[in-house]
């Protein structure tokens, strides 16, 4: 820990000056991430949109907005941490740290306009099928659909991002990650929820506001829960085969 305390530092603060940027910044000052996730959407979709100034890109035709808000910054200081915490002490020498800390935040940055991309490709898309289609549920609304995609997308590319990345670390030092698929999936885990639970819960405190918050945690649980089995089962599935 002493050894790695001054990188873990510099990341901390380097997500608490991000994130008091973005806390204030309109999408003019996000031009450098709402610019590359509207190209990535209109790649995906092939639905093109208008920057309007200070407030996003923008499709009329679809009522849809890729604002500040939608960014994805949240996520990138999340894989960024992730990153930096989780592998920094497999770095020999001091200047292999500075450069891990390099790359995570670059390969943070790129993951978040992908994943991001990907999540409001689905939020576009997955509501009008749903709706046309009659199976949108009575007791979901709009609100709820959209958390709902927002949570698997983000939490499913997390932990895959997070067990390659663990593979790919642990063959390029040669040194042993072997761990039960259980205490892996806890790393991204931790880290989404101490994010999108733990430091929301510290405002509502503060701010005295409980209002569907209940209902947002059992949201997030439920599917951070679903996607973790699937992955538990798909890694005892990999396990029975190469037993045999």
């Amino acid at each position: 820990m002493k050894k790695n305390g001054w990188i873990y530092l510099a990341a901390v603060l380097a997500a608490l000056i991000v994130k008091k940027f973005y806390d204030t910044a309109d999408s003019d000052a996000l031009a450098w991430i709402l610019t590359p996730v509207s190209w990535w959407v209109k790649s995906l979709s092939g639905i093109s949109f208008e920057y309007a100034p200070h407030v996003g890109y923008v499709n009329h035709a679809y009522r849809f907005i890729i604002a500040p808000s939608c960014s994805g910054v949240r996520y990138l200081l999340i894989m960024f941490l992730m990153l930096v915490f989780s592998f920094t002490h497999l770095m020999e020498t001091p200047k292999k740290k500075l450069f891990w800390l390099a790359v995570s935040a670059g390969f943070s940055y790129a993951a978040a306009v992908f994943v991001n991309g990907i999540r409001i490709t689905v939020s576009i898309y997955l509501p009008v099928f749903l709706e046309n289609s009659g199976l949108m549920p009575d007791w979901m609304n709009e609100g709820e659909l959209h958390t709902i995609i927002g949570v698997a997308v983000y939490f499913a590319f997390l932990v895959f991002i997070y067990f390659a990345v663990s593979s790919l670390i642990g063959r390029l030092c040669m040194c042993s990650q072997e761990q039960c698929v259980g205490k892996k999936l806890g790393v991204p885990l931790f880290w989404y929820f101490a994010a999108v639970l733990f430091i929301p819960l510290l405002g509502r405190l503060y701010h005295n506001r409980w209002t569907g918050f209940g209902q947002y945690v059992l949201i997030v649980t439920g599917i951070c829960g679903v996607i973790a089995l699937f992955f538990l089962a798909i890694a005892g599935c990999f396990g029975a085969r190469l037993k045999r």
